[in-house]
């Protein structure tokens, strides 16, 4: 599963004296130590006297590699203020509840404990109730034992761990205790060592979902017979008779076994045969109708004369439904129309739909139409490229169904 990583650092006044300190660690011993294909940001949390939250984002969550997570690192300076770690907590959650489909990871790096009211374990429990399971990882720099009491809950609570660092007054950095503190640390979010799989010699049946029409399977190869040996009888002994006999027995064993998985092998075809179905054409003209039109009022309210409805006058057959003009002429949006009868989240896109989108990922939009026959509603798709990755929408049927 792919990780998306929140990093946050206390930017307090106390955190001053300790500031060269954290970077080294951020730099040497923490950042090493995580995936750089995988999606990281970096915020600072600190509050101002009235204890209202700055959280400040200087590097947003995205695909990212050393120099620029150095670079941001480095920037860091002059921490100022109070210690909002349930506010810090609650906007990496918010955040991360975007990467539905990731597993999500939240490394705070603070020297304090919650001053500014808020409750942070209220806030951990709170995301794990709305289904946003983020690891906690806490990494303390000279806390007090209150504050390690409620570190080790709040990484406990969230399935993280708790790493400290011993710190005084003028302490230098030291990469060998502070690797020795964070072993817990490296042990759960270093990226696994792949292991090396032995497959088995099994042939695989496989699935694929092509336009709208029925699934197409890919057929499957035909097993290898298995040699069988031939019993060999040349009246020298007992032991001859013997060995016939075993071999005998064998070949017998290989046909009931080829019997067997001919007969599942019908069992299976049988169970995932699909239905002939008729499509119902004029049912389907009414719906893409019915929500184009229902698109085309929403358009026009949004750039007024600059929308072109491509089948205004009846299907094109193009490979989009309208496309918003900019003013020098050219093509602003490519905009896809799905409608579905029901209330349905489903829809599908022909071999032409996501050729046009993987020429045109930052200007292809879909408006997506529910319910058409009945109370329209719809779900914008601003940038398909950014849901997919983020697994708001996924290209693949979540359960079998039979397409019409």
């Amino acid at each position: 599963m792919q990780t998306v990583t929140e990093i946050l650092i206390d930017f307090s006044t106390s955190m001053k004296e300790k500031l060269a300190l954290t970077k080294q660690a951020l730099l040497n011993d923490i950042i090493p130590n995580l995936d750089y294909s995988a999606r990281i940001g970096i915020k600072t949390f600190s509050a101002a006297n009235d204890k209202n939250p700055i959280i400040k984002t200087i590097l947003p969550l995205s695909v990212t590699n050393k120099e620029q997570l150095t670079q941001a690192v480095n920037k860091l300076d002059n921490p100022d203020g109070n210690t909002p770690i349930a506010a810090a907590i609650k906007s990496a959650v918010d955040s991360l509840k975007e990467f539905m489909t990731y597993d999500k990871k939240i490394i705070l790096v603070t020297d304090g404990e919650e001053n500014c009211g808020g409750d942070y374990t209220v806030e951990v429990n709170k995301a794990k109730t709305e289904g946003v399971n983020c690891q906690i990882h806490i990494i303390g720099i000279g806390l007090s034992p209150q504050a390690i009491q409620q570190a080790q809950s709040i990484s406990k609570t969230s399935n993280g761990t708790f790493s400290h660092i011993q710190y005084a007054k003028d302490t230098v950095y030291s990469q060998s205790t502070i690797k020795q503190n964070l072993t817990t640390f490296y042990a759960s979010v270093r990226p696994p060592v792949p292991q090396p799989v032995n497959l088995p010699n099994v042939p695989q049946q496989i699935t694929v979902q092509q336009n709208n029409t029925n699934p197409v399977k890919v057929a499957e190869p035909k097993p290898k017979a298995e040699p069988i040996p031939h019993p060999v009888n040349d009246n020298t002994g007992p032991k001859d008779d013997e060995h016939a006999l075993k071999d005998e027995a064998i070949k017998t064993l290989i046909d009931d076994v080829r019997e067997i998985k001919n007969q599942l092998q019908e069992i299976k075809r049988k169970s995932e045969a699909v239905p002939d179905v008729v499509e119902d054409a004029e049912l389907n003209e009414r719906i893409r109708q019915l929500s184009e039109e229902f698109i085309f009022e929403i358009l026009k309210r949004k750039y007024a004369d600059r929308v072109k409805w491509l089948n205004q006058n009846g299907e094109a057959y193009e490979d989009h439904d309208f496309e918003i003009i900019d003013i020098d002429g050219s093509i602003e949006y490519y905009i896809e129309c799905k409608g579905a009868a029901k209330n349905n989240s489903t829809f599908y896109l022909t071999k032409n739909e996501w050729r046009l989108f993987l020429n045109h990922t930052k200007n292809y939009q879909i408006y997506f139409v529910k319910s058409t026959l009945s109370t329209p509603s719809h779900i914008f798709i601003d940038n398909l490229m950014d849901w997919l990755s983020k697994g708001k929408v996924v290209p693949y049927l979540k359960e079998r169904q039979v397409v019409k």
